[in-house]
């Protein structure tokens, strides 16, 4: 990277289609294309970049978007696809960044250079910390949870920042199985996808057509149903078993009442001040810590 240069791709396979052609998602890529240069962003790449902040699209091309160093180096290390990187260009030089996209290179991902008034436009944070990558969705279903392990379920989780927190500490706790329901805000939202500073990548995470028929199925499967609620016994009385569905409500309304019979037993985490309630994301730490 003595000097960069914009332009086309050059790969050891000349047969191979350019980046800009598989749209579709990706899924046409080539396997084992080796960039040998950084390629401009071009105005497909950038809008395709910005209808990813939307979750139709996400859906459609089965792709999401991380950003900063920590969280694209996670990426490139993890099981996942990452069908490209872009970097703004005053970053390319820094030492940590071009490790990364020449271990990019090596891993045939296509690495873009944006000017930072593109940066602007195709950022979903405030304020864009110089590198992003697009990244290919998992499809996890819910025989890829009932493994005989703990699950943790929500339902109606609204906020963003408090899924992503809560993934983050579920990875932290070596916990990994993620149901949610058809409520539920979208794990791969960019705020969420950002909060979990790199466990989306470890995470397993199902996101319900129906909650109640999924929590019904588990039960079938000889799953015990737990629900964290402030009217339960209290949680140091909970004797933790592998084959649990640990439940939690929304922070505004609780559980829906469709829910309520499918539940085994009830049990709060009691404090002693004066606050009203937990944060979700508190609450679920605090249960992880105790199993």
């Amino acid at each position: 990277f003595a000097d960069i240069k914009f332009g086309m791709v050059l790969a050891l396979n000349p047969r191979a289609a350019p980046l800009e052609e598989n749209l579709d998602g990706g899924r046409n890529l080539p396997p084992k294309i080796y960039f040998s240069k950084i390629i401009m962003l071009s105005a497909k790449i950038k809008t395709h970049l910005i209808k990813l902040k939307q979750k139709k699209y996400r859906n459609q091309f089965g792709e999401f978007i991380v950003e900063g160093f920590k969280s694209v180096a996670t990426a490139v290390k993890s099981a996942l696809t990452v069908k490209f990187v872009v970097v703004e260009e005053t970053f390319i030089k820094k030492p940590q960044i071009e490790k990364l996209t020449e271990n990019c290179k090596r891993n045939a991902i296509a690495v873009y250079i944006c000017r930072q008034a593109e940066g602007d436009k195709i950022k979903t944070t405030e304020t864009f910390p110089g590198i992003m990558a697009v990244v290919a969705k998992p499809e996890f279903g819910l025989e890829d949870l009932a493994s005989d392990a703990p699950i943790f379920a929500f339902d109606n989780i609204a906020d963003p920042g408090n899924l992503g927190a809560i993934i983050r500490t579920a990875d932290w706790f070596g916990f990994y199985n993620i149901l949610l329901s058809e409520n539920s805000v979208d794990p791969y939202n960019e705020k969420s996808a950002r909060a979990t500073m790199g466990s989306i990548f470890s995470a397993k995470i199902f996101q319900s057509p129906d909650i109640k028929q999924t929590i019904k199925i588990l039960k079938d499967k000889k799953y015990k149903i737990i629900l964290l609620d402030s009217s339960g016994s209290d949680i140091n009385s909970l004797q933790p078993e592998n084959k649990t569905v640990y439940l939690f409500g929304s922070e505004a309304r609780g559980v829906v009442s469709r829910l309520d019979k499918l539940v085994d037993k009830i049990y709060a985490i009691k404090g002693k001040g004066a606050a009203e309630s937990l944060n979700i994301a508190s609450a679920a730490a605090i249960l992880m810590s105790k199993i």
